[in-house]
């Protein structure tokens, strides 16, 4: 069954609202003025979605239940599971960091698997699940935050790092932990949020007369419901309840903030070390360049490359990128409005990438306990980095690209 395609849709990047033409299934509708998608429409999925949803669920468990990765290093063995590195981080004093690692690789992946069969299973017979609106914007909120493949990533580049030193023995966790990102990939790529928000009500409007004189046409952020509500007075969505403004409230002030505050943070992190590696008691402390000219030095130079772009390029790029961005619309700047709007989806898309490192810390302080042979610690530099990571993607969720438009000519 194909759904209805809604007439118009508003664009998030640069607010252009515009007729939606005729879409076949499986095709995008791309907004005018800056190339974003505007609308995805698909066929109705919900049967193919509910069955890999529940399919994760199985392998999330088998994941969390066997062993991850072994280390034989000289006869002696030291077995993981996939949180063992994360309780090492709260058993040291760095629960913040525990807890970073464990929501972007555990928790929010088995919430948006949970949320997909809580949505979907009741849809089978006709019905939609209490709250399905809070849900739903629940699910959208966590998608950035879910990083299951960039822990993977981290994984394989601890496993190369190790290899030279150890054998490095896969357990069946992990095969199950690949075969989930897959699984949950595909469960979100054929979820058209879109589907469940036409089947949900849309409560009567309570605006009275005095707000309808400063009100305007607002597009739900969240469930792109259009709608006419105050542009002085705190409205809701009448479908979803999450609040309506004309532009993120205060986006250029908290994004400089958040962009001064990683800026500041960016410098410990790069100096101080995120390892402390001991070999018969000899301690090697290493930053994350120190770690990629190692990786280059032994004859790994992809490995290299991909720590340095994730873990120095990429956050630098994210801090010039939406600084850049800060004051070019505080100088009010008209230069190709289009190609900035490119800068911040690119600096949105990617910021989470920096996370490897972090995740290469966590495997590393799980799998290498074996005193006095060989022993990894974290080191002080990691929870900076890490904060610059969740500082930076913060940032670009606060910052409002639609600025950048409302100051063309």
């Amino acid at each position: 069954m194909t759904t209805n395609t809604p007439t118009t849709a508003t664009c998030q990047y640069c607010g252009l609202t515009q007729q939606l033409p005729a879409m076949d299934a499986d095709s995008n509708a791309v907004c005018s003025r800056c190339q974003s998608v505007l609308y995805h429409k698909t066929n109705d999925t919900k049967q193919r979605t509910l069955a890999l949803a529940i399919t994760g669920i199985i392998l999330f468990i088998i994941a969390n239940s066997y062993p991850f990765l072994s280390m034989d290093l000289e006869g002696r063995v030291q077995e993981t599971t996939l949180l063992t590195g994360m309780i090492w981080l709260f058993k040291h004093n760095m629960l913040g960091l525990s807890v970073l690692v464990i929501g972007t690789s555990v928790i929010v992946p088995l919430l948006q698997l949970s949320s997909l069969i809580y949505i979907l299973l009741p849809m089978q017979f006709g019905k939609l699940a209490p709250k399905t609106e809070v849900v739903l914007r629940v699910l959208r909120h966590a998608m950035p935050w879910s990083m299951m493949e960039v822990f993977l990533l981290g994984i394989l580049v601890s496993m190369i790092k190790l290899t030279k030193m150890a054998i490095i023995t896969p357990g069946i966790a992990i095969w199950a932990y690949s075969a989930l990102i897959v699984v949950l990939i595909s469960a979100i790529a054929g979820f058209n949020p879109d589907n469940v928000w036409c089947r949900i009500p849309v409560q009567p409007s309570n605006t009275d007369q005095d707000a309808c004189r400063d009100s305007c046409t607002i597009t739900c952020h969240s469930c792109s419901l259009e709608s006419t509500a105050s542009v002085e007075h705190k409205t809701t969505c009448p479908r979803c309840g999450c609040g309506l403004h004309h532009r993120k409230p205060n986006s250029l002030q908290r994004t400089t903030a958040l962009v001064v505050a990683a800026i500041i943070l960016y410098i410990p992190a790069n100096l101080l070390p995120i390892t402390i590696s001991s070999k018969l008691g000899v301690a090697h402390p290493d930053t994350i360049l120190s770690g990629a000219i190692h990786f280059m030095m032994t004859g790994a130079w992809h490995i290299a490359l991909i720590i340095f772009v994730a873990s120095i390029l990429i956050p630098l790029i994210k801090l010039i990128t939406l600084s850049y961005l800060l004051i070019s619309i505080r100088f009010r700047h008209q230069w190709k409005p289009e190609a900035r709007t490119r800068l911040y989806r690119f600096t949105e898309a990617v910021g989470r990438w920096s996370m490897v490192d972090v995740f290469v810390v966590t495997v590393l302080v799980a799998l290498v306990q074996l005193e006095p042979f060989a022993l990894v610690e974290a080191g002080s530099g990691v929870a900076y980095f890490a904060a610059v990571v969740v500082i930076t993607m913060i940032a670009a969720e606060s910052f409002d690209p639609r600025l950048i438009w409302d100051q063309k000519d």
